[in-house]
């Protein structure tokens, strides 16, 4: 990027703005990787006149046992293979699933869960109350590690037993009163408690199937599901393939299969759709940024915003980020109206961490655009101009979308702070890994709301948080976001959110968001039932193919 710096030179404004778009899409039109061949990626065995579905996952998925879940591409996955007590319709509202019904105590404090009759496994068995004492002791056991554990921290005892501070799980606060009946006793009233339950981490396992397969258990041949689809076949980062479950009670899929392929290059995808080899085709995985302004006014084209924040994180305990004037002045150089200019995907600047449509939403908060105060508080962090500033990389996960992001903001620093910054991509599993093991001093990670509600992203930062990778945490913000959730007055929810945003983006910058984003998608005319919601969740319950049923719908 240094001969973007060149390329600027003393040009106006407006000129130096073209230039960058010129120098990206440059970038853009010249670095394709070489497309494989995409017949290669397509099973052989589907016959051309079957009812199949068609999809690309973009990546292998990290893994399929549920409270070990933490990424969308899994989640797109064992959604369609598992199903919770709750789920989200396509207004992203909490509905019964497994549970027909349920019921709350006058204090808020006591759930009673109701599990359908007709709900069963895979091989035939009944879901009972049961399997969810099972899965949620499991997922909370220590030795587990689940990072979606938190999410049941509430329940009682189910923190002491997740730090390893309580021995015996028959502590918790969940009880089967019978076969077909939960009860879950909560520390405290927890208004949006069963839009957890619709997350990996609370869906039921079996607790015969991991004793008899172990840590394999989750293989085609061995899993046992209880969702609308089966795990008939998965071929390590080539494809899953899921065939409907006929015992499955709630909508009843008609497709014969579906295929979800790994194909990492997203150009590649988009040939396939074009090619009839791909029935669905989104942004998230298979269409590159560049291919969103040619895509998104055919017919066949879809929009919908999501809640999903794009933002750097920085390392907190590693230098030369433990200082938080460095960290202030990387937030400050970066100019996020670049971003929907020079990416054309429907991206909307965003400063803070909760998005539009939420409770909580500042458009105010956050560390905005002053490359003056960036360069100020890095000489006060004693790099005058970037002299003498250490060498770093921005570790981002391997797409054609996030490398055109991180050479946007390797120019930004440059230009602003005059610090070169590396790029480091990194395959989606490499990169969770060493999130877990060792951070990487700055990264580029993005987070989808697991449930429609500012908790889902305020929680994201709490000290318990699995997901919280940049060594950070205040106990104020833990207790004003605690706080937030224990009351249903939009007005304190408010003004508790602003103060710990305040803490998280201003005072102590321990990320700089970028963004949040609209997804757009297409599929076949022959596709319908398809329901995708600002959760980003992709469910097929009710999916069909084939031109005779959709003519119908």
């Amino acid at each position: 990027m240094a001969d973007l710096k060149r390329l600027f030179g003393n040009s106006p404004p407006a000129a130096k703005l073209c230039l960058v778009l010129w120098a990206i899409l440059c970038f853009a039109g010249c670095s394709f990787p070489a497309a494989p061949s995409a017949r290669d990626t397509v099973s052989d065995s589907t016959p051309a006149n079957a009812r199949v579905f068609r999809m690309n996952l973009g990546s292998e998925p990290p893994n399929l046992d549920p409270p070990r879940v933490t990424d969308l591409t899994s989640f797109n996955v064992v959604q369609n293979l598992m199903r919770g007590l709750t789920q989200f319709d396509a207004r992203q509202q909490v509905v019964p699933a497994v549970a027909e019904r349920w019921t709350v105590s006058p204090d808020g404090k006591v759930y009673t869960f109701y599990i359908h009759p007709k709900a069963r496994w895979s091989d035939g068995k009944p879901v009972t109350a049961n399997d969810f004492v099972y899965a949620w002791q499991r997922a909370l056991d220590p030795a587990l590690g689940a990072e979606y554990a938190f999410f049941l921290h509430d329940i009682v005892n189910a923190k002491a037993w997740n730090e390893g501070k309580l021995k015996d799980p028959r502590q918790l606060g969940i009880r089967a009163l019978n076969l077909r009946t939960l009860q879950v006793t909560l520390n405290r009233p927890v208004a949006f408690f069963p839009s957890l339950l619709a997350s990996p981490v609370a869906l039921p396992v079996r607790q015969d199937v991991v004793a008899r397969n172990g840590a394999k258990w989750t293989e085609a041949g061995r899993m046992v599901t209880n969702g609308p689809y089966r795990l008939a076949e998965w071929i390590h980062e080539q494809r899953i393939v899921l065939t409907p479950d006929p015992d499955w009670f709630l909508a009843q899929p008609k497709v014969a299969r579906v295929e979800m392929l790994m194909v990492t290059d997203a150009n590649t995808s988009v040939v396939m759709y074009e090619n009839d080899e791909l029935d669905f085709i989104e942004t998230t995985t298979s269409i590159p940024p560049f291919e969103v302004r040619r895509l998104q006014h055919r017919p066949d084209a879809h929009r919908l915003a999501i809640h999903r924040n794009e933002y750097v994180g920085f390392n907190t305990r590693q230098p030369p980020f433990n200082q938080v004037k460095v960290r202030q002045a990387f937030a400050h150089a970066i100019d996020r109206s670049l971003f929907p200019t020079l990416l054309q995907s429907g991206q909307q600047p965003l400063a803070s961490l909760i998005t539009p449509g939420l409770v909580g939403y500042n458009p105010k908060r956050g560390l905005m655009f002053n490359p003056q105060r960036a360069k100020q508080l890095l000489a006060e962090a004693g790099y005058p101009q970037g002299k003498g500033f250490p060498s770093v990389s921005l570790s981002y996960r391997t797409s054609f979308g996030g490398r055109r992001e991180a050479e946007i903001l390797q120019f930004l620093w440059k230009k602003h702070l005059g610090v070169d910054v590396n790029l480091k991509n990194m395959e989606w599993k490499v990169l969770l890994s060493q999130l877990k093991q060792n951070p990487p001093p700055m990264y580029r990670l993005g987070w989808y709301v697991d449930y429609p509600d500012a908790d889902s992203f305020m929680t994201l930062f709490i000290r318990d948080n699995g997901n919280n990778y940049t060594g950070w945490h205040d106990p104020r913000y833990d207790r004003w976001v605690r706080q937030a959730a224990e009351t249903s007055d939009g007005t304190t929810r408010v003004r508790l959110y602003d103060q710990a945003q305040h803490l998280l983006l201003e005072r102590d910058t321990a990320i700089a968001p970028l963004y949040v984003g609209e997804k757009l998608y297409l599929h076949k005319p022959h596709v319908c039932g398809l329901v995708i919601n600002r959760l980003n969740l992709m469910m097929l319950d009710a999916l069909q193919v084939g031109a005779d049923l959709c003519s119908k719908s």
